[in-house]
């Protein structure tokens, strides 16, 4: 049985999302492995759905296209630009994050930034977007750290690090240790509690919806599948992978299956909604 609280959540979380921005509902629906490619027809009805104008949509995408955030299949058909790749591909990083941690033996990397000043606030937010995509936190100004538990090398992360908005002026570093002065340890930045209740919360998100769905017409699950699809996918996406032995892992591996299923019960939906849109 689900709580109540949760059912009032997923009413909430609808009523809060009902309307994505033209930008965020193009890249979001192109970053679909089985979308890759949309008609602007396919779009607006979409958009349609979403609470966004026609015009709206055609802007957007014409904007998109001259930012090479999307390029233009062939007339009237678009799919991701290459300004738009890195992030397409974070995006679906979801269906495979468990693979992405490995045991830790508590090392930890480090980045420095704080030469790097915060003038330019366009450059601090995309430098703070890849910290919070990669689930690094800020130890002390200009310093920021996180667990070494993730497959990729130090340099790897590095130069994906760059990819998503980091300065290639930090300063990355590997230590065995971080002794910081406080009593407690660096790993109390994360709020392992937060994140555990936060695993089953999405988990009930997303059973309670798709009973709700299930005798449903196609645009009520359509559209109610995509606001809490990208809600719990971004919620996986930014989750910072910490090490086995600081969270529950049963409950985060919950979520990424819930998702897929999820994901399995919504696209069927999404076909046929889309080829009734041509």
């Amino acid at each position: 049985m689900l709580s109540n609280v949760n059912v009032l959540d997923l009413d909430g979380l609808l009523k809060r999302e009902r309307r994505p921005s033209a930008k965020r509902l193009i890249l979001s629906l192109l970053s679909q492995p089985r979308m890759a490619t949309l008609s602007l027809r396919q779009l607006v009805a979409w958009g349609e759905l979403l609470g966004q104008k026609p015009a709206a949509i055609r802007v957007t995408a014409g904007r998109l296209v001259k930012e090479e955030l999307l390029k233009t299949v062939r007339r009237g058909v678009y799919t991701i630009g290459p300004n738009g790749l890195v992030l397409r591909d974070k995006a679906s990083e979801w269906m495979t994050t468990l693979d992405r941690i490995r045991g830790w033996k508590g090392g930890w990397i480090c980045v420095h930034t704080a030469h790097l000043g915060k003038a330019n606030r366009r450059n601090v937010r995309k430098r703070e977007r890849a910290f919070r995509l990669f689930g690094f936190k800020e130890l002390v100004d200009g310093v920021w750290i996180r667990p070494d538990n993730l497959v990729c090398t130090p340099p790897q992360m590095y130069v994906d690090l760059c990819k998503l908005g980091l300065e290639t002026d930090a300063i990355l570093l590997r230590s065995d240790v971080i002794e910081h002065g406080q009593p407690h340890s660096a790993l109390v930045l994360w709020g392992s509690d937060t994140l555990n209740a936060n695993y089953e919360k999405g988990v009930e998100l997303l059973q309670h919806s798709e009973q709700k769905l299930r005798q449903q017409d196609l645009h009520t699950i359509t559209r109610e599948t995509f606001l809490i699809g990208e809600h719990v996918i971004r919620q996986i996406n930014a989750d910072p992978l910490l090490p086995t032995d600081c969270i529950d892992a049963s409950k985060r591996k919950k979520l990424v299956h819930a998702m897929k299923r999820y994901s399995e019960f919504c696209h069927p939906q999404w076909a046929e909604f889309l080829a009734q849109s041509e």
